[in-house]
């Protein structure tokens, strides 16, 4: 594009001087002046035009790029929360077995109940481990 225009741009100019005979006629000087006129504007009307084809296509690139950075934190967030529940049923799971097998024992003497504490330690112990992994 940029060759053409500088190839009519010359011969206009050439046309003008009078270095180019059969252009010496300023009728055809006149018929090739809106020509060279339009290549030119088309030209330099087209640089804006590319420049901000440029800019749009790097927005939508940054734009592109922050949605997938907002997926993959949203799906880490998700899998955090999942590892959670897991992690929380886990320990109620444990808990709750725990609270079951000291109501079917029903004894309610001294040495029971430090086996009682022993066992329930054990239990918050395992839930405290569950909870830390």
């Amino acid at each position: 594009m940029v060759v053409l225009t500088l190839v009519f741009i010359s011969l206009y100019g050439a046309a003008l001087v009078g270095w180019l005979k059969p252009l010496a006629d300023e009728k055809m000087v006149l018929r090739l002046e809106p020509i060279i006129f339009v290549i030119i504007g088309y030209y330099f009307g087209r640089l804006p035009g590319q420049q901000n084809e440029r800019t749009l296509q790097q927005e939508v690139g940054r734009q592109t790029q922050r949605a997938d950075a907002s997926q993959s934190a949203k799906e880490q967030a998700l899998q955090s929360n999942e590892a959670l529940e897991e992690k929380i049923k886990n320990v109620k799971a444990t808990l709750s077995a725990e609270a079951a097998f000291g109501a079917t024992s029903g004894s309610h003497s001294l040495r029971s109940a430090t086996v009682r504490d022993e066992d329930l330690r054990s239990v918050v112990n395992a839930a405290v481990r569950i909870l830390n992994s």
